[in-house]
């Protein structure tokens, strides 16, 4: 047994596991609950989440690509895989279009929301919630675009 792969696999999978779970969790479940805060408590909520899923789902990310690196090293011998279309190619162009969507939803969405909150007692500005609505359907798409990746990674285990 390659014991060196299994575990590159290993933390591979638990990397995947958050990311994959934050990506899921966060507009099948937190965002929809959040809806019943206040503003004001729903602008404090997002901020204290943020600072406590992002380290979590920033260093999955980097292991996630560390150990995708490794494996395709140690089972494939050479990179040039990346030359042609293939299931791995596409999985790994989604993979990076899911890090820049996550990146806009947990580093630039925020602060935009942030600076457009309205004033305690005051009504949302329209861009405001345009901007609430952004977050949301980034968030679905970074969701979808994880199934894809789930799909693809079981296409690559089955062939």
């Amino acid at each position: 047994m390659n014991y060196y792969l299994a575990i590159l696999f290993w933390l591979h999978l638990i990397g995947i596991s958050i990311w994959m779970g934050a990506s899921f969790l966060l507009p099948l479940v937190i965002m929809p609950a959040a809806q019943g805060l206040d503003p004001a408590a729903r602008l404090q909520f997002a901020g204290a989440l943020s600072r406590r899923l992002a380290p979590w789902v920033m260093g999955s990310i980097l292991v996630v690509v560390l150990t995708g690196i490794l494996q395709t090293g140690a089972v494939f011998k050479t990179f040039t895989i990346f030359l042609g279309i293939n299931i791995l190619t596409i999985k790994v162009l989604v993979a990076i279009l899911m890090i820049a969507n996550g990146t806009y939803i947990g580093m630039i969405l925020p602060r935009r929301v942030q600076a457009l909150a309205p004033k305690p007692g005051a009504p949302p500005s329209p861009e405001f919630l345009r901007t609430l609505q952004q977050q949301v359907r980034h968030g679905w798409i970074q969701a979808g675009m994880g199934v894809v990746v789930l799909l693809l990674v079981g296409l690559l285990t089955a062939g």
